[in-house]
């Protein structure tokens, strides 16, 4: 597995950017924290569709954010996967499109269109957000008209 940006490299390359992307849904999906906390900046600001429910409506911010999220996650699912089937350099950010799945205490989730984009600042992501589907997103930065 490639190693991670040393702290001295200031920019990710657009394909810097997809594999860390790649790198984080796979550690997302193993609940590696380590492997998180790796990829993301100490200051990043997590804005997951599940925050209405699991953070009262509030972002994940920083690292810690992060551990409560994955602490949320274990909490709120037994089961939630993320599935990526398409992840590319937009710019300074990268979009993932792809789906989530997974299985609640009131049984299981149906497979859901999900977009992620995730913005970079000295080579981690500093900014992540999830929508339920490009669509959303595209509404959220006004580009839907």
């Amino acid at each position: 597995m490639p190693q991670a940006l040393a702290s001295e490299d200031l920019v990710a390359t657009p394909t810097d950017r997809e594999e860390i992307a790649a790198r984080l849904f796979d550690a997302f999906n193993r609940r590696d924290l380590d492997g998180v906390l790796e990829l993301v900046h100490p200051e990043i600001l997590f804005l997951p569709i599940s925050a209405a429910v699991m953070a009262e409506g509030e972002p994940y911010r920083g690292h810690q954010g992060m551990r409560r999220y994955l602490a949320d996650v274990e909490a709120h699912w037994l089961e939630l996967a993320l599935h990526p089937v398409h992840i590319s350099a937009a710019g300074e950010a990268v979009v993932a499109l792809g789906r989530v799945s997974g299985r609640g205490p009131a049984g299981p989730m149906p497979e859901t269109s999900t977009t992620w984009v995730l913005k970079f600042q000295d080579g981690l992501i500093i900014h992540a957000q999830v929508f339920s589907d490009a669509r959303a997103m595209l509404e959220a930065f006004g580009l839907d008209r």
